[in-house]
């Protein structure tokens, strides 16, 4: 057992919870897996994620509160399309504070005021949820998957990132041509 593996995935899913994009799921996948293993306690690992994600999450609406929504309202590039999202998402907070909670990042809920109380059932259940899934799937499955896979892993972990850079090429490209061809005159 290493400290250090318990505190690479502390820290990464301290940034999930925050509802920034990083490796925290599969952090808790490897975490998992090792505890499959063995080589972790898979309750160290549980409670751990849990802190963690309630750090994040907590971490991530105060941001929200404090400055998130400033960050949107901003003028410059795409202000038009972030004052729609703002407007849509006044409208959907203003109903389903609990369910926008448990599924949209935690910054979020503090960009559009959720109550402190309901953000935090509505983290709590996330948590719950999302590390459970992660955690338990690879716990008792995570040996099993990575036997089948083999060297074959690597290849196919290429062939994912080769096809999703292609993907996100294609989609930046679109997107430019599009952005070009609105500001021509008519």
């Amino acid at each position: 057992m290493s400290l250090a593996e318990y505190i690479i995935m502390f820290v990464f899913v301290i940034v999930m919870g925050f509802g920034l994009p990083g490796p925290g799921e599969a952090s808790l996948i490897a975490a998992g897996t090792l505890a499959g293993e063995g080589r972790l306690n898979v309750w160290i690992v549980l409670a751990l994620s849990m802190i963690a994600w309630m750090l994040g999450s907590v971490a991530g609406y105060a941001f929200g509160v404090h400055g998130g929504r400033r960050l949107l309202d901003h003028p410059g590039r795409l202000e038009k399309s972030r004052r729609k999202l703002l407007a849509k998402g006044d409208r959907a907070f203003g109903r389903y504070t609990f369910l926008a909670s448990v599924t949209m990042p935690a910054f979020v809920s503090g960009i559009f005021r959720v109550r402190f109380g309901v953000f935090v059932l509505g983290a709590l259940a996330a948590g719950i949820g999302w590390i459970g899934m992660y955690v338990a799937l690879s716990y008792f499955l995570g040996a099993d998957v990575a036997q089948r896979i083999g060297s074959g892993g690597t290849r196919v972990l290429l062939g994912v990132l080769v096809v999703v850079a292609i993907g996100l090429g294609i989609r930046t490209g679109y997107a430019r041509w599009r952005a070009a061809r609105q500001e021509r005159p008519a």
